[in-house]
């Protein structure tokens, strides 16, 4: 995973000083907003601080005091964020981010860190937290659209910037809210793009092949019932009804879907040694879906498991 710092630096001012004059004095509640920056900044109070300089801002957004409390307030914003990722304060940071997002929306680097932050505490978090998945969904396709534009964070190296690790997750964090949200097609398009983008990743694409089988065994499921539903005439005799062809195509379309995707799963977890648990239950479940689909051929579904397993690296010289 890429990782993410936001630049904190803290500027320290004196009153009055750096803004040059002005040929009319202040108002009163000008100076009184300034006098509470200055005197939490002066003890460091840097949160206090930062609240007096933005209601200083947003009342005075031509005051004085304006244009060095802006550089300031950038600063402390910074300071703020990651004081909030440490302490695992996903409210505050995307608070604190939002504020920069509004000043300058294509803040790449605001953007990747709270998607990849929201990812691991939240998202991928142990139990799954989905209180801002919405918000991690947004997020994500923004920086994804800067991304796939050209841009790439401040101060990365455009040559050795690992976009396509950064593209994968982020699809993948659209496809894990759209999961969530019962939005199936959209998940299966991000699954797909997510692999499609790294997929040298073996334990990316294995989760993506994972839920991608689930959710098209779960079409599968759909169709199944929907056959059941029709009217027996629709289903009885030695040609099925054209509504009943129609449900079976379906079926069968799901079925070989998840099918190939959970050959993939099943491959890329033994290579890795993980999902131990799961990779057992979802062999069942392939070996049951390619019964149905194949009942001529019994050994079909590992020989589909074998061509999806990683290659070796070939020997160099």
């Amino acid at each position: 995973m890429t990782k993410i710092t936001i630049a904190a630096g803290v500027l320290v001012a004196a009153l009055g000083s750096g803004t040059g004059a002005r040929a009319q004095e202040p108002a009163p509640d000008e100076i009184a907003l300034y006098q509470s920056w200055y005197m939490a900044n002066t003890a460091k109070d840097i949160t206090k601080g930062y609240a007096a300089a933005t209601e200083y801002l947003q009342k005075f957004p031509q005051g004085q005091y304006a244009e060095y409390l802006k550089k300031w307030a950038s600063g402390a914003r910074g300071t703020l964020f990651n004081q909030a990722l440490q302490a695992k304060d996903m409210a505050s940071m995307i608070r604190l981010g939002q504020e920069r997002l509004s000043e300058d929306p294509k803040d790449l680097s605001y953007l990747l860190s709270l998607s990849l932050n929201l990812r691991r505490h939240e998202l991928f978090g142990s139990p799954a937290d989905y209180t801002h998945a919405e918000k991690a969904a947004d997020f994500s396709r923004r920086a994804i659209a800067l991304i796939e534009s050209g841009q790439t964070p401040p101060g990365a190296d455009p040559q050795t910037w690992n976009r396509s690790d950064a593209l994968s997750w982020l699809y993948q964090n659209v496809a894990v809210v759209a999961v969530k949200q019962d939005k199936e097609d959209e998940a299966l398009a991000a699954f797909r793009k997510s692999t499609e983008v790294d997929p040298g990743n073996g334990g990316l694409v294995a989760y993506n092949s994972l839920m991608s089988g689930s959710i098209y065994k779960s079409k599968y499921d759909g169709a199944v019932v929907r056959y059941q539903a029709l009217p027996e005439e629709q289903r009885q005799g030695p040609e099925p009804g054209e509504q009943a062809k129609a449900v079976i195509e379906e079926a069968n379309k799901h079925a070989d879907a998840a099918i190939d995707q959970w050959a993939r799963f099943v491959a890329l977890a033994e290579a890795q040694n993980s999902y131990a648990d799961t990779r057992e239950k979802i062999a069942k479940a392939l070996s049951d879906l390619w019964a149905y689909r194949h009942p001529d051929d019994p050994e079909g579904a590992a020989k589909l498991i074998d061509q999806h397993r990683p290659k070796a690296a070939s020997p160099t010289s």
